[in-house]
Parts: C-alpha cells; sequence; structure tokens
C-alpha cells in the first residue's frame, strides 16, 4: 500500500501535468510589471540530463572556489565558481536522488539503490559508498566528523565520515501515505537536527544518537489520509542561533537550538527548503504564495500571491531581492522589502524546482533541463 500512497504523492506534487485548464486549479498567468531590476547572467554550465524528469531533489553545493552538481544518471561535475569553468568530471553509474553537498573535503550524495556515496571533492575520486535501508531522497550532510542521511523509510542514519561505518540509527516509522521526499539534517558539532514525517523536528547527540529534544511542529488532522500529511520537507534552518522548521499542511516555528524551546509559530504549509536573511525568514508555501516573517516575532511582513499554483522552488536571497523558480523555468526576482516583483528571466523551458544557492551576492541555479547557471541582480539605471 505504501508504494502506491508514495506514487500518487509524487504525482500529486511534482508538476503540472495533471491539472486542467478548466476547473480553476490551473498556475495562474503571469502578471505583467515594471522592472525596476536586471538578471544578469554571470555564466552558464551544462550538467548532463539534469533531473531527467524524474522527481529527485538535486541542488548544487558551494565550497570554497568550487560549485559542485550531479544529474539523475549519476554524473558529478566540479566547476570554477567564478567562471563556471568544467574542472572535472565523474561518471558514477548511480542513480542519484539526492545531493550534492560539500564539506571537509567530501562531495555526498545519496541514491534511488539506498546508498550513500562520499566522493573526492579534489576529482571526484570515489572515497566510500554505504547501503542503508531505503531509498536516499534528501541530500546528505556532514561536519566533517559525521555524515546524516534520511532514508525514505523514516530512519536518519549517521557514518562515520572517514569510512561511511554506521555509528548509529534513529527509527521513525512514517505515516501511510507521505510526500515523495525528505529533509535534510542539519548538522552542527553539537547536534543532528532532523525533521520527520510524523511533523516533528528532533535534535541527536551526534556522539550517540542519543535525543537532546524534540518538538511537534504541525499535528495530523482531517479525516483522510491526504488531510493529515504533515511531512517535515523542508531542511531546518538555523540562523543568528534560532532553529526554524516548517511542515506541510502545518506550521513555521522558530525553535532555541540548545532545548528546542518554541519562540514563535505560525500556521504555514511548505515543503520547500526556507532561507533568512537578517531579521527576516522567507518561505514559499504549497500553493506557491511566496510570504516573509520577522525572525524575532513570526510577524507577516508581507506576502506575494501572484504566482499562484506554478509550483515555485524555495526563495533564495540575492543581493537586495529575493529569488525563486517556477515550474516553467522562469526567475523571478522579488524586492525584499515588500515582495513585488523586480525582474524575471526565462532560464529553462525544463522548469526550475531545486534549491537554489547564493554566496549573497551570486546565485546558482541549477534547472531541470541540466543547466547550471550563475546570476546576479542589479538595479536598473
Amino acid at each position: 500500500m505504501r508504494l502506491c500512497a508514495l506514487a500518487l504523492c509524487g504525482l500529486l506534487f511534482s508538476g503540472c501535468a495533471l491539472f486542467s485548464k478548466e476547473d480553476g486549479t490551473e498556475p495562474v498567468e503571469l502578471v505583467d510589471f515594471e522592472p525596476t531590476a536586471e538578471l544578469d547572467i554571470v555564466w552558464r554550465s551544462g550538467v548532463g540530463a539534469g533531473t531527467d524528469k524524474a522527481v529527485v531533489k538535486l541542488q548544487p553545493a558551494l565550497d570554497g572556489d568550487r560549485i559542485y552538481a550531479a544529474d539523475a544518471k549519476g554524473r558529478v561535475f566540479a566547476f570554477s565558481r567564478d567562471n563556471g569553468k568544467r574542472l572535472w568530471r565523474q561518471k558514477t553509474g548511480d542513480a542519484i536522488t539526492g545531493g550534492v553537498s560539500s564539506n571537509a573535503g567530501l562531495l555526498l550524495y545519496g541514491t534511488g539503490n539506498g546508498e550513500v556515496v562520499a566522493l573526492s571533492n579534489e576529482d571526484g575520486e570515489e572515497l566510500w559508498r554505504t547501503a542503508l535501508s531505503s531509498e536516499v531522497i534528501s541530500v546528505p550532510q556532514t561536519n566533517g566528523t559525521l555524515v546524516a542521511a534520511q532514508t525514505m523509510d523514516g530512519r536518519l542514519h549517521a557514518l562515520d565520515a572517514k569510512t561511511g561505518d554506521v555509528q548509529w540509527l534513529y527509527d521513525s516509522p512514517p505515516p501511510v501515505l507521505t510526500l515523495r521526499g525528505t529533509a535534510s539534517p542539519l548538522m552542527t558539532e553539537s547536534a543532528v537536527i532532523a525533521g520527520f514525517s510524523t511533523g516533528k523536528v528532533m535534535a541527536f547527540n551526534p556522539d550517540n544518537g542519543l535525543v537532546l529534544w524534540e518538538r511537534r511542529v504541525a499535528l495530523p488532522q482531517g479525516r483522510s489520509e491526504i488531510e493529515r500529511m504533515v511531512d517535515i520537507d523542508a531542511s531546518p534552518l538555523l540562523h543568528e542561533g534560532v532553529v526554524f522548521a516548517a511542515a506541510f499542511q502545518g506550521n513555521v516555528t522558530a525553535l532555541g537550538r540548545s532545548n528546542g524551546r518554541p519562540v514563535w509559530n505560525q500556521e504555514a504549509s511548505t515543503h520547500k527548503d526556507m532561507s533568512a536573511e537578517g531579521r527576516t525568514l522567507y518561505l514559499s508555501e504549497a500553493d506557491s504564495v511566496v510570504k516573509a516573517f520577522s525572525t524575532a516575532t513570526g510577524e507577516l511582513r508581507w506576502q506575494n500571491d501572484q504566482l499562484l499554483r506554478r509550483h515555485i522552488n524555495g526563495p533564495q536571497v540575492i543581493g537586495d531581492y529575493l529569488a525563486v523558480g517556477d515550474y516553467d523555468g522562469y526567475l523571478h526576482l522579488l524586492k525584499r522589502d515588500d515582495g513585488s516583483f523586480a525582474a524575471r528571466r526565462r532560464l529553462d523551458r525544463g522548469g526550475i524546482s531545486g534549491t537554489m544557492v547564493t554566496d549573497g551576492e551570486i546565485l546558482y541555479v541549477q534547472t531541470d533541463g541540466g543547466r547550471l547557471v550563475a546570476l546576479e541582480a542589479l538595479p536598473r539605471d
């Protein structure tokens, strides 16, 4: 029964193919506006087959003067962050479903066969691979000592970063029906923080896996299994000493880093990664409404509902602006102070669904069609 449920959910949230143009659930048409900024392409490079039309969680990873990316067919790439020149390519042969991340010399990804693989981020040489309990949809993370990865069966696996040996395991059996995806764990030196499809976020001692604290972000409600889905697929975010977590059909909440004590809580529904800058938290709701909250109080500062049902990805900061990509390959630039549109540019007709990364000034976007694009946002004269 679970396979059918997961397949159904993958269809429900993977795109617009199921929507009719006559029933009022179609993506809204893009509105016209007077641009006040420009999205300039700094460089672009090819990243193989991209997602290859699969429901996978692929995103680039910044590390030093390099940026790394992978496609669904197992090709992993390293590029110069400055000019996009390809430094190396590795053909792994894996069906990559979660990746990539890079830290402490390790380049990590997960596979549809339930493996976590570590490559050298210097030249792409395989260092180790470890078989886990099921498909790895989220991006594995490391703090240099430990590698944490979550699998579709609700388990959090902690591996030795040098050898890949399993150090400990936490099992959180998922409900009957879940979204196809899992949040990537948040790694610090003192804790591994993970969200689960039960609507809970938990912190673990990295040395032994003992639970440090746990908090419920959402409580299942309704009669049907779809109504009761409260997956935490948005990766927990650490910003200025506060952990932010959000659930599908649930809430967004701010938690104390050391004890998980709630600071504030607001109703929201998202399954995309969030971002924060200064005193503002940004998220894209499941219906593609972009919202900005005060990080201190949870007060809603603004919202933009003009991208409704366009299946946007998680927002990312680029200079004085906020960027989101949609199912039709458009990158939208919003003003950070009020959420109004500043610019728009189409990057790839295949769509933009993965998490984007930024250094604050340059935005790096991996499109579903297999392009890696670096952009900057400049105000118009």
